[in-house]
C-alpha cells in the first residue's frame, strides 16, 4: 500500500469515526450518501479538500457502496437524516459501473473497508489547534511576515539620500 493509499484510508477512518450515521464498514449498513455531502463535510471538518475528495471517491467507488444505489433507496446526510432518494438514472449508472469495472465486480482488495482506528490525530482535535500535529516551529502568517519586515527596516542604517532617488 502506498503512502497515498494509507492517507486515503485514514481519511475514510476519520469520516467513519466522525459521522457513523452516514458511513459504515459493514456492507449491510452502507447507505447511499446525500447529493452534495462533500460540501457538508467541508463545512464540518478540517480535513483538506483533496483528502475529503479522495476518501469520498474511494468510498463511493467500492462495490459494496455501488450495490446500495438502487432506484428509490433513501439517501442520508452526515447526521443519518433522510436526504432524497436514488433516481432510476443514478441506479442505472451504478449498475453500469459495477458491470464495466472488473475490479469492482470481482471485489478486489481496495473494495474492502478497513475498520482500523482513525489517524493519529482526529480532524476534530485539529480544529482547536490546526498546527498541533506539525512538528517544529509554527508556520508564519502574513501578519508575522509584515512584523518581521518592519523590524528589519527599522534596524537598517539610513541610506544616503542620493541612493533613495535612484530606485
Amino acid at each position: 500500500m502506498t503512502d497515498r493509499d494509507a492517507k486515503i484510508e485514514r481519511a475514510i477512518g476519520d469520516l467513519l469515526a466522525a459521522f457513523p450515521l452516514a458511513f459504515s464498514t459493514e456492507p449491510r449498513q452502507i447507505r447511499p450518501l446525500a447529493i452534495g455531502i462533500r460540501q457538508q463535510i467541508y463545512a464540518r471538518c478540517a480535513l483538506s479538500h483533496r483528502d475529503v475528495g479522495d476518501a469520498l471517491r474511494r468510498y463511493t467507488n467500492r462495490a459494496a457502496y455501488l450495490r446500495t444505489i438502487i432506484e428509490g433507496a433513501v439517501r442520508v446526510d452526515l447526521d443519518g437524516a433522510t436526504s432524497g432518494n436514488v433516481t432510476a438514472k443514478e441506479a442505472a449508472h451504478a449498475a453500469e459501473r459495477i458491470v464495466k469495472s472488473p475490479a469492482i465486480a470481482a471485489g478486489k482488495a481496495k473494495d474492502k473497508i478497513k475498520p482500523h482506528a482513525p489517524a493519529k490525530m482526529s480532524f476534530l482535535q485539529s480544529l482547536a489547534n490546526p498546527d498541533a500535529s506539525k512538528p517544529g516551529p509554527r508556520r508564519l502568517g502574513l501578519a508575522d511576515l509584515r512584523l518581521a519586515a518592519a523590524a528589519r527596516r527599522a534596524s537598517m542604517p539610513a541610506a544616503p539620500q542620493a541612493a533613495k532617488n535612484c530606485a
